[in-house]
């Protein structure tokens, strides 16, 4: 006789997905990248030159290749007072580029995933709209996977430009870390999903973390501030999942609740934790 699968089953399936495509593709694009180095191409624009970490591994680094037309913008990033603000100045010639780059400029990026990261941000808002709105599941699930595969590209070169080792730790930290409260979670020997003190913590540190997130667009902070910030956040993103996963749990026993309508919109918030724990992770090892 045929049964039903449970909501967490129905959860997973779709959580799965979209997470194996966001991971999926930004460890193919380490892998291209060091296809990239080894032949000397690019990949999106960007060109790869070798270095050595702390650990003695091979750590691609991605720059963009000096330019063979000029004039040429370049930028600097000049702190003061706490403040950053981004200077630019004009090279007209190969020398005053030179001369540029040693008083710290860069050559100003034409950013080939500019479009990739506003495509992302799309998807991701129209997910977000979708998860809480009673329209198609199959248009929800189509630009769920839209947003998945944008991220999977962007979160491949934040994984290049700090670490790619440290980078894929963190994936396995992230994964290890969902199984585990996913398990205690869902097991419901304690009601965290309840606990409206507990709501009430992981709210206001929520907002803590937005408003730390935008001062540091104008403050500079020291790095162990910043480390101990992230680290923080990881820790909050983490309870996030423990709550959500024993509200899961806490849905199956409400009649009408078992469908994939609500599988949508728990896997959508299981991601958003997901991808919360594991900038905040990257955000820590880039501070260490």
């Amino acid at each position: 006789m045929f049964t039903e699968t449970t909501l967490l089953f129905k959860t997973i399936l779709i959580l799965s997905g979209q997470i194996g495509i966001v991971f999926g593709i930004a460890y193919f694009l380490i892998k291209r990248a060091k296809y990239a180095f080894e032949n000397n191409t690019k990949l999106f624009g960007y060109s790869f030159r070798a270095a050595m970490n702390m650990n003695k591994e091979l750590d691609l680094v991605p720059y963009i290749e000096s330019p063979s037309n000029y004039p040429i913008d370049m930028t600097k990033t000049i702190k003061k007072n706490h403040f950053e603000h981004v200077d630019t100045k004009k090279a007209h010639d190969k020398e005053q580029a030179l001369e540029f780059l040693r008083d710290g400029y860069a050559y100003k990026q034409k950013d080939s995933l500019f479009f990739i990261t506003i495509f992302w941000f799309i998807t991701l808002f129209g997910t977000l709209f979708l998860s809480t709105s009673d329209l198609s599941l199959f248009a929800g699930l189509s630009l769920f996977t839209f947003q998945s595969i944008a991220f999977g590209i962007l979160l491949g070169f934040i994984i290049l430009m700090m670490d790619e080792n440290d980078g894929i730790k963190a994936l396995k930290i992230v994964l290890l870390v969902t199984m585990l409260t996913g398990y205690i979670g869902y097991s419901d020997f304690y009601s965290f999903s309840e606990n409206i003190g507990l709501q009430f913590f992981l709210l206001l540190s929520l907002l803590g973390l937005i408003i730390l997130s935008f001062i540091r667009t104008a403050i500079s902070f020291s790095r162990k501030a910043t480390r101990w910030q992230a680290i923080f956040g990881a820790v909050i993103f983490s309870i996030f999942l423990l709550v959500d996963f024993n509200y899961i749990k806490k849905q199956e026993g409400i009649m009408g609740m078992n469908n994939w309508q609500t599988a949508f919109d728990m896997a959508f918030t299981l991601y958003l934790d997901m991808i919360n724990l594991l900038l905040e992770i990257l955000d820590a090892m880039g501070n260490s």
